[in-house]
């Protein structure tokens, strides 16, 4: 294999994190998130870190102006839809949407009510299973039969919102970067605002006792109280199964890259289980590989953001690096918080002679 991308597609750093002297230090949020999960745990998490630190001690730093979707657009072969909104994108994973639609994600939150504000976390973006998503969207059409809007289920925990063009463009943001806007500074601004801020409204009154949340109170499971709508623009869809042959692989659940992939003419597949043994048995000349931090803390309840980084650390980065330390891959790239950290082959030599030192390192990116 020629080169392998990962991304941390929800990692995004508190303002109080980012302006850090050791994030301004480390020149990335990403290596400093290695730091934490270092300084954090200590001894065999700190070696659980050491894939992240020795890319940001080693690797080539970049940022990502436009984010990380509109690199892997690049990065695919199709830079035409590198500034498309996500939900024109994700759209192309389903077959029900006209493409002349205007669509937005709608992401499950949990939202927690203070006294003065609402809060939102790490773990406040939800990706219920699908048969609370069709449920959702079932329920949806006979609640707001008439308005123009229906909700459609996406892979991954994630619904779509389609409807008419709102009066005027809004500006809205995306769940993850919620950490570093208050809530109420992240709802949707612009002249279409209005439109969809009253529709959000709803939506909240709407879901307020609905069965679905009744059902996941009787688990345990934290309520959706809202659905986020964001990233909106015409579908894609029309546009998809272009003509070339797609030798690349993508892994995950991440909607955007689902649809990317179908627009490319090909199929994302879900994560494996093993990527060391993705690394040695793919054919594919590269691949892509997109996980949330948000699912392992809903996954292990009593983790921190550290426990989580050094997870993905020990499952994908350290085995990649160990590929390209033998010359089985020619590239690593990690791309988070609007930052990337690529490494090749030849720079190997870089992670033998200075292992003490990254060790050492590690902890200095705090």
């Amino acid at each position: 294999m020629r080169e392998i991308v990962i991304v941390i597609a929800d990692l995004y750093l508190e303002p109080e994190l980012a302006a850090s002297p050791a994030a301004a230090m480390a020149a990335s949020p990403v290596a400093a998130a290695a730091g934490i999960a270092a300084a954090a745990g200590g001894g065999a998490q700190e070696d659980a870190a050491l894939g992240i630190g020795q890319l940001a001690r080693f690797g080539e730093k970049k940022t990502l102006p436009a984010g990380w979707r509109a690199w892997v657009a690049q990065w695919l072969g199709l830079p035409q839809f590198a500034g498309a909104p996500p939900a024109s994108i994700a759209a192309a994973a389903l077959a029900d949407v006209p493409a002349d639609r205007v669509v937005w994600h709608a992401t499950p939150l949990h939202l927690m009510a203070g006294l003065t504000s609402v809060h939102f976390d790490r773990r406040s973006v939800l990706r219920p299973p699908r048969a609370e998503l069709e449920a959702l969207a079932a329920s949806f059409s006979a609640t707001f039969h008439g308005s123009g809007f229906a909700l459609h289920p996406l892979e991954g925990g994630e619904l779509l919102l389609s409807g008419p063009a709102v009066p005027a463009p809004a500006a809205t943001t995306e769940p993850a970067r919620m950490l570093l806007t208050p809530v109420a500074e992240a709802l949707p601004a612009g002249e279409g605002a209005p439109a969809l801020r009253r529709l959000g409204a709803e939506i909240e009154m709407w879901l307020h006792h609905h069965p679905v949340n009744d059902e996941r109170a009787r688990r345990g499971a934290p309520p959706v109280a809202a659905l986020w709508v964001w990233g909106g623009g015409a579908s894609a869809a029309a546009a998809a199964g272009a003509q070339r042959r797609l030798t690349d692989q993508a892994f995950g659940a991440d909607t955007y890259v689902r649809g990317l992939w179908r627009l490319a003419g090909g199929e994302s597949l879900p994560m494996p289980v093993d990527w060391a043994a993705l690394i040695g048995e793919s054919r594919a000349q590269r691949a892509l590989g997109v996980v949330e931090v948000a699912e392992l803390l809903h996954a292990h309840v009593p983790w921190s953001l550290a426990d989580a980084v050094a997870e993905i650390d020990r499952r994908l980065i350290v085995p990649s690096l160990a590929a390209l330390r033998s010359g089985r891959l020619e590239r690593l790239v990690l791309l988070a918080n609007d930052r990337s950290l690529s490494l090749r082959a030849a720079d190997r030599w870089r992670l033998w002679r200075h292992l003490r030192k990254a060790r050492a390192g590690v902890e200095c990116l705090i």
